[in-house]
């Protein structure tokens, strides 16, 4: 048997999603969703400021992809970088 959750019976949730969003609004679970949100936003406003990425322009959606891809590639490959060069300063001023 399918269990069912309390949006998926409740009609003012399938009439104005805009209005009665699932989880609700205030909640602790809509909270930890609007954080995850708000943090890929941020990477989504830096990649598009300092990557360029508002002005991409190819013809094809595959050139457009494989720039996004390697624009992702080396902001997590730095973001890596620096990550293990804060930690060996970290713990080189520990020691």
């Amino acid at each position: 048997m399918n269990k069912c959750t309390e949006w998926d019976t409740d009609p003012k949730i399938t009439t104005d999603l805009r209005r009665y969003a699932a989880p609700a609004r205030g909640s602790q679970a809509w909270k930890t969703i609007f954080k995850r949100r708000t943090a890929v936003e941020r990477v989504n406003a830096y990649l598009k400021e300092f990557f360029q990425l508002n002005n991409v322009r190819y013809r094809t959606g595959k050139r457009a992809k494989i720039h996004f891809d390697m624009v992702t590639l080396v902001y997590n490959a730095s973001k890596l970088a620096a990550d293990r060069i804060n930690a060996q300063l970290n713990q080189q001023q520990t020691a």
